[in-house]
């Protein structure tokens, strides 16, 4: 099935209501995919001995006595508060409305018949609409003109359908991070269209909505995400926030107390000092900075217990739009390291504006190389010929919680002339199976693997055993040609090491050299993923082979321009096809380079990706120095 790729990426997540086609029905797993490990006793212990005693007796607690009874909570009466000063962003206004004027929301996911007959988009799309319906984000609008009436009546009874089809507290929606989510949407419909409800006679349909949001919160309150941590913890503490400070109930100061609190100690644990989100997730990164931007703008109209959360909250948000602002594509959206899709949060550039990041000038000139150290990612950026490389050399995240980090120390993406040319895999689902495994493993993304084994002991669909120890990320700049570089230890149960540098070279060319230092002979693989507008085909132009002069194998087109790709080592080449997935339930055909070495170490693989007319480039491998000469420029390698 064909499928258009810029339509596909473009797409927001109004496929969750309006499903489209998304990728074959079928989509095998790349040949070079590695085999799903049965979890064992070594790999249980080698992932819960880097959980914290807190979490630990939270996950003990929520696994025994998660009783989700909604009996204990006696009826209260609850009101909104009126805040005609509070101004949120709506959640893309025309797609709420369709959603609303259709009106058939399901919370709840049916029976498939015959589910090995339907294909995978389908059914994490089916999926998908159940988890984002009970998100409620289509609540998130302004319905207060007179023109919609009709619309208000049925957006007050979709909610009431909720109360209707999760009467027990078992169900699906139960679930703390939609809990989380759902009360802030449900907040600010109410704020915005309680009182236009009662004028036109909903005033008691909307006291059924308050009374259900009030047991709603009283059941975050009772299971927080303490054993989760991370963004789970910060979006439970971003709703209690929201409720104490919109809600009249007798719980109210202790909700805005408590979630507080719980908001003030996550931002300074999970902020680093560069700016970046600690779970290294670009995706997740702009989330919470959009999180942050409705607290900021909430703390306008509600002011904290304490000023000085306001304060810290402003603080974040600024260092978080510094660090979001650096790690963007030309195309000005996030590089899809980690858990990252294009589709879950607003976009970037929106989110951005909101944070008042100033406009990118076009006519400015330049070149910058600078390292994020605390997050552990690089960028070299050119703006003149928008071109863009980022660089990870990270943690997968927080030893406590690496449940969205992916064998990826060392990979990159590389932008070309404002497109996106060598890309990481991305995620296409969440879901525990080999497709999940895939994503997240070695392989899928742009670095290396050794004999086979992942640089991260991944397994289940968020899981981590054994994790990568990595260096301190260096770059630089040396006779106008700029650098970064890194090394991880994923690989010491092998005795290897794996080090990369990459230099960018005058002309936009782009040097990348892996070094492989240890023991005993190894297989080794490196894997070039190329974006689905990417056309690669081999160079037919015939160059002396020499064992100073990199060699053209490959040339890479797109938009009318010819890059080639060439290489200096030994082993094989080829051509294979994996997927991109830059949104759920995405799979887009993408061809990848595929070489593979074997043999003693140490093992020293070079490859570039240079303009069609750029002179060959002469490469000296200097012994005895930690480092190499790229056409007579000296490049440090460690």
């Amino acid at each position: 099935m064909k499928i258009d790729t810029d339509e596909a990426v473009k797409t927001s997540n109004s496929y969750l209501f309006a499903p489209v086609l998304r990728g074959a029905d079928t989509t095998p797993l790349p040949d070079f995919a590695a085999t799903v490990a049965s979890p064992s006793v070594g790999r249980y212990w080698r992932t819960l001995k880097h959980l914290r005693s807190s979490q630990l007796f939270y996950l003990v607690r929520h696994r025994i006595l998660n009783r989700n009874e909604l009996s204990r909570w006696p009826e209260a009466h609850v009101t909104v508060r009126t805040c005609p000063t509070l101004k949120m962003a709506e959640w893309q206004p025309v797609l709420a409305r369709q959603i609303i004027q259709a009106g058939n929301v399901r919370f709840l996911e049916p029976a498939i018949e015959a589910p090995e007959q339907v294909p995978w988009w389908k059914k994490e799309i089916s999926r998908r609409e159940i988890y984002h319906a009970n998100y409620c984000d289509f609540l998130n609008v302004d319905l207060v003109g007179p023109e919609d009436s009709k619309l208000l009546q049925r957006a007050t009874r979709i909610a009431l359908s909720w109360c209707d089809q999760n009467p027990r507290g078992t169900e699906i929606g139960w679930g703390r991070f939609f809990l989380s989510l759902r009360i802030v949407n449900w907040l600010k419909y109410l704020v915005r269209n309680a009182a236009g409800a009662e004028r036109i006679g909903d005033g008691a349909q909307i006291e059924r909505v308050l009374a259900s949001l009030r047991v709603q919160i009283l059941s975050l309150e009772s299971r927080l995400e303490r054993e989760l941590l991370a963004n789970h913890l910060l979006k439970n503490a971003k709703a209690l926030v929201f409720a104490g400070a919109l809600l009249e109930a007798p719980e109210s100061d202790r909700w805005r107390g408590l979630g507080q609190q719980i908001l003030r100690e996550q931002i300074a644990e999970q902020i680093l000092p560069d700016g970046g989100h600690i779970e290294r997730s670009p995706m997740y990164h702009a989330w919470i900075l959009d999180d942050l931007l409705d607290i900021q703008c909430l703390f306008e109209t509600c002011p904290p217990d304490a000023p000085e959360c306001a304060l810290e909250v402003s603080q974040c948000i600024n260092s978080m739009t510094r660090y979001l602002s650096q790690i963007i594509h030309p195309d000005g959206e996030i590089p899809l390291l980690n858990d990252s899709q294009l589709d879950v949060t607003r976009p970037t550039t929106q989110i951005l504006s909101d944070a008042g990041a100033p406009m990118a000038d076009s006519s400015q000139s330049g070149i910058e190389v600078k390292a994020m150290h605390d997050t552990g990612y690089a960028i070299i950026r050119d703006t003149t010929a928008r071109s863009f490389l980022i660089f990870d050399c990270g943690p997968l995240g927080p030893d406590y919680q690496p449940g969205h980090g992916h064998s990826d120390v060392l990979s990159y993406e590389l932008t070309l002339h404002g497109k996106r040319v060598i890309v990481d895999t991305g995620v296409s689902s969440y879901e525990q199976s080999p497709e999940r495994y895939y994503e997240r493993s070695t392989a899928a993304h742009n670095t290396v693997r050794v004999d086979g084994s992942e640089q991260a002991e991944i397994w289940g669909g968020f899981r981590v055993g054994r994790r990568p120890a990595v260096s301190s990320i260096g770059c630089g700049e040396i006779a106008g040609c700029q650098f970064v570089r890194g090394t991880h230890f994923g690989y010491k149960h092998l005795d290897v090491v794996h080090s990369r540098t990459i230099i960018r070279l005058n002309g936009d060319s782009w040097v990348f050299v892996d070094t492989l230092s240890g023991k005993g002979s190894h297989k080794v693989e490196s894997f070039i993923h190329l974006h689905p507008a990417i056309r690669l085909f081999p160079c037919t132009e015939m160059q002396m082979s020499s064992s100073d002069m990199m060699t053209p194998r490959w040339v890479l087109e797109f938009d009318g321009l010819r890059y080639l790709f060439l290489v200096l080592g030994n082993g094989m080449m080829t051509q294979t096809q994996a997927w991109y997935s830059p949104g759920f339930a995405i799979r887009l055909p993408q061809s990848v380079i595929h070489w593979t070495s074997e043999g003693k170490l140490p093992v020293r693989m070079l490859y570039a990706v240079v303009p069609e007319s750029t002179p060959p480039i002469r490469v000296a491998q200097l012994t005895g120095r930690r480092g190499i000469e790229l056409n007579h420029v000296f490049v440090p390698l460690q």
